[in-house]
């Protein structure tokens, strides 16, 4: 099936979903990354949003761009309906184009890597990613990263007590001419969430949300020379603050080294565009914080 037209210039489409930047097709480009400093990125994974525009998900590309002109810059555009009802192996084949683009070859400690995931919907796709790249290059094989940004993830896992708010965010997704009332298609996406949910434990299959925690805390999977930056705030809806402080000591606990930063009065992953100066200084510090420990390493 034929790749759609980039959905934003300056990227070339390797799938449907996936967009990428600066990747060395030409003597420009190659000779513009060539430039690249011994400290900068050389690739940095964007995952957006459940439902995210692709619009509004570039962005936080252009934002690292900014930062880094030469880095190779990857875009995944997340479907909340794929992320709910795909199994395993279909979210790893979704996101196997990412490594096989990026990660042709077992990490040789030349790249230097940014991982960068918005909203859960992100963060089960980014998780998809790295069992991608233990299939590709083995058991023994962790994606190659520096940091990992969760803006506005990960929170609670206990479906119960989250469904409403994830039927939420899946409401939110759904076309406007659909003709219900909002609270309708809330209800309609959380009574979808709820027989996806237990058809998953009927059989046995770990539900997709779960299963990307629960990798991201493995260091077979996630390597744990990587910086954790969360990113969050208390006026954040659909992902309680509590939770993701619970979820960053959690990963605290398991080895990796953790920066909290909170952004006062912006909603879900809103945290850019309403302190867009604290949001890359925070970024910017923390990659220097990373390559400082890679060093000393």
């Amino acid at each position: 099936m034929a790749v759609k037209a980039p959905a934003f210039p300056g990227y070339t489409p390797i799938t449907n979903r996936i967009f990428i930047r600066n990747e060395e097709t030409g003597s420009g480009v190659e000779s513009t990354r060539r430039k690249t400093t011994a400290n900068d990125p050389t690739t940095i994974l964007v995952y957006g949003w459940g439902d995210g525009n692709p619009k509004h998900v570039s962005k936080y590309s252009e934002g690292y761009h900014a930062l880094f002109p030469s880095a190779r810059i990857v875009v995944i555009i997340n479907p909340i309906l794929a992320a709910t009802t795909q199994v395993l192996p279909k979210r790893t084949e979704a996101m196997r184009p990412v490594v096989d683009t990026c990660f042709p070859a077992k990490d040789d400690g030349s790249e230097r890597v940014i991982m960068h995931i918005m909203s859960n919907t992100g963060g089960i796709y980014a998780a998809a990613t790295l069992n991608a790249y233990r299939e590709r290059h083995g058991p023994d094989a962790a994606l190659p990263h520096h940091l990992c940004v969760s803006d506005s993830t990960p929170g609670s896992l206990n479906f119960g007590s989250e469904v409403w708010r994830w039927s939420r965010a899946m409401a939110m997704g759904v076309p406007k001419w659909f003709p219900l009332p909002f609270r309708f298609t809330q209800a309609l996406c959380a009574a979808f969430l709820c027989l996806v949910n237990y058809l998953a434990l009927a059989v046995g299959i770990e539900p997709s949300g779960p299963h990307s925690a629960r990798i991201f805390l493995e260091h077979a999977f996630a390597t744990p020379k990587a910086l954790r930056l969360f990113c969050y705030s208390k006026e954040d809806d659909l992902i309680y603050w509590e939770d993701l402080e619970d979820q960053a000591a959690a990963a605290r606990s398991k080895g990796y080294n953790t920066v909290l930063e909170e952004f006062k009065g912006s909603p879900h992953v809103g945290h850019m565009r309403m302190h867009p100066e604290q949001y890359w200084g925070t970024i910017l510090r923390c990659w220097k914080q990373a390559m400082e420990a890679d060093e000393k390493a």
